[in-house]
């Protein structure tokens, strides 16, 4: 297997790792490759809650300045319709919570950027679930599909809006989550890639966020310079929990509508949710209970590892579609592991055959399709599910693709192990 350095750290206190990986190997339990590339650290910085919002990103900025505002030039300062559907949907959106509207001036002030362009982005996980704008054409949707108004593939975006569909230049997030039980000792592991295109320019943005309050740790979370929220975090304690978000499609016609419907009412952004749970909520039922309840602006999914447990939300605006269990009966999936990559396999989403990212798709593995050879081939000999396996499985062909962050992580043994791979 792959060799994989685990962070051995005390309970309640966890540590970037180093660099996790030295060389690759191809897995011997089945023909699954496991590519050759190294991998770097990630930047961490405390986010102190105790500080004015408008202070609290200021020793993050030095770092990333240049590279924001590269992005900035590159892709929004003279393409002028895409840059004028941004903010239009950004102004009927109208303004964010005060406390992010605070932090999203202290991170335009200063960077100079234009606060219309910080205040934009903060919408980049909703918005990117525009860019698939097919619904699932296949069971339990065919019907529909093929009938009265529903007789089309297409789910419609308002014209003023369309550029955000084409011309956005960030793919993704597209993404890798396992959450699996190591059968010899109980443990649950939680293994996470983020995929985020263009790469160049997001593998240079990710750095690692410690938030305090009254000087103690709430949580850690991986973040993207200038966006505020959440992406992948954990909470340590005796229930604690960790969350992963994954981009979810919409899955009916007219959910394109309904999300920039809800958008508009000023529903607090998915990430902006989570991380108002992870500030207050210490224990792992009450937070997923909390994110199943919570009302979404778009559809999302939430991966949650807690102890000895684990559970993933299909994510609705106003419910969930779909939850998996650890250690349930799930479609397609033994009890051992539970897995999302970004579509609906369990309601056999013919999207994900065409996805390709990973290099997978039309007529190759897709990234769920290639983890799960690999997992059931592991499961099959024998063998547990390691935390060196997941890091195997994360990095092999057709399940990387432009992945910008990986973590294996562990609440019972305080696992934070996380690092970024160096892809071309």
């Amino acid at each position: 297997s792959a060799e994989w350095k685990g962070t051995n750290t005390k309970m309640w206190t966890i540590k970037p790792t180093m660099c996790l990986l030295l060389a690759f190997t191809s897995l011997s339990l089945s023909s699954a490759t496991v590519l050759s590339h190294g991998h770097k650290d990630v930047p961490s910085f405390v986010i102190d809650l105790d500080l004015p919002p408008k202070e609290r990103y200021l020793e993050i900025l030095p770092y990333y300045n240049d590279t924001v505002w590269g992005f900035y030039n590159d892709y929004f300062a003279k393409d002028f319709v895409l840059r004028d559907a941004l903010y239009g949907i950004s102004a009927k959106r109208g303004p964010e919570p005060e406390e992010m509207m605070e932090e999203i001036q202290g991170l335009a002030d200063a960077s100079r950027l234009p606060v219309k362009f910080v205040k934009a982005i903060q919408m980049l996980y909703e918005l990117q679930t525009l860019m698939v704008p097919v619904t699932n054409v296949s069971f339990p949707h065919l019907a529909d599909m093929l009938e009265g108004e529903h007789a089309r593939w297409f789910d419609d975006i308002p014209a003023e809006f369309e550029p955000l569909a084409t011309r956005l230049p960030w793919r993704g997030p597209g993404c890798t989550g396992i959450i699996a039980t190591n059968k010899e000792d109980g443990v649950v592991y939680h293994a996470r890639n983020l995929d985020f295109s263009p790469l160049k320019v997001m593998s240079k943005l990710v750095y690692n966020g410690v938030f305090k309050k009254n000087g103690t740790e709430l949580f850690q979370s991986q973040m993207i310079a200038g966006y505020t929220m959440i992406i992948t975090g954990i909470k340590l304690g005796p229930n604690g929990y960790a969350i992963e978000r994954n981009t979810r499609y919409t899955d009916h016609k007219g959910g394109n509508k309904e999300m920039l419907s809800h958008l508009f009412s000023g529903r607090p952004l998915n990430g902006w949710a989570l991380r108002k749970i992870m500030e207050t909520e210490s224990e792992y039922e009450k937070a997923v209970a909390a994110i199943a309840s919570a009302p979404y602006v778009s559809t999302e999914y939430a991966i949650v590892s807690g102890v000895k447990k684990g559970t993933i939300l299909s994510k609705n605006p106003d419910n969930v579609a779909f939850r998996q269990v650890l250690g349930q009966a799930n479609p397609e999936e033994p009890m051992d592991y539970i897995i999302m990559t970004n579509f609906d396999f369990f309601f056999h989403d013919i999207r994900e055959f065409f996805d390709p990212t990973g290099h997978g798709g039309f007529g190759k593995p897709t990234r769920r399709v290639a983890a799960q050879k690999t997992l059931n081939a592991t499961l099959a000999a024998g063998q547990p599910l390691t935390p060196d396996v997941l890091f195997s499985v994360i990095n092999e062909q057709y399940v990387i693709a432009d992945t910008v962050f990986q973590a294996v992580l562990s609440v019972e043994k305080a696992m934070w192990n996380i690092s970024q791979p160096l892809l071309s």
